[in-house]
């Protein structure tokens, strides 16, 4: 699915990943379920091209489940918030806010990879790290400037229903940051959001009242 000329959403991964083009690299956008790495890898084989780096906003499994499966076959390079990255590479469980969260990590596992990068070493023309807390500690989003729009990859740090974003307060480790982090991605506007979760939505303004944000039970 297009997403923009030059951003794509591979379809069928639950939470979603998105890939874009910068320079001669192919970037993708977190990883999806375990499950979901053969509609990622059928994506690259159908366009030919391999990815060479992996951006991820956090660390929960349905965001990096297919991640060593990518990681074994094309050897790209992952780079994730310094707090997500003990998770990426097996050190410590999942962040979970609710016990439905840890019953649910402790039934699907993450398969680790062996080397994770600091998001403060990207180096990607165009590319902004935003820090956007609250869902995890370190959920990260990456704002990129693609022709006279931006658009800002913001996993869960915003989910989208009906037009509107809102913070997942089941999900959310720490409320209040995920509700600042939220009205973070709005003032990005004008921007195109593009949600782990959801639809892509477009902001056209700055949101400056708190009656912008809605949190789902």
């Amino acid at each position: 699915m297009k997403v923009s000329e030059h951003i794509d959403l591979i379809d069928g991964t639950n939470a979603h990943v998105y890939v874009f083009k910068s320079g001669d690299q192919y970037v993708q956008v977190d990883a999806g379920m375990r499950g979901s790495a053969k509609r990622v890898l059928a994506y690259y084989e159908a366009m030919g091209v391999r990815p060479s780096v992996v951006l991820i906003t956090h660390s929960h499994v349905d965001h990096v489940g297919g991640l060593r499966v990518l990681y074994d076959l094309y050897k790209p390079r992952i780079y994730a918030d310094p707090s997500e990255i003990p998770v990426i590479r097996g050190e410590r469980p999942q962040y979970s806010a609710s016990p439905l969260m840890k019953f649910f990590s402790s039934l699907v596992r993450i398969s680790p990879v062996p080397s994770a990068d600091d998001v403060s070493r990207i180096d990607l023309p165009k590319l902004v790290v935003v820090k956007t807390p609250g869902h995890t500690p370190g959920s990260t989003t990456y704002v990129l400037e693609s022709g006279e729009k931006k658009f800002a990859f913001v996993g869960d740090a915003a989910f989208e229903k009906g037009g509107q974003l809102y913070v997942n307060r089941r999900y959310a480790l720490d409320l209040k940051e995920a509700e600042a982090s939220l009205r973070r991605v709005m003032g990005l506007a004008p921007v195109t959001v593009l949600p782990g979760h959801g639809n892509p939505l477009e902001l056209k303004r700055h949101f400056k009242r708190p009656a912008a944000l809605r949190l789902c039970p």
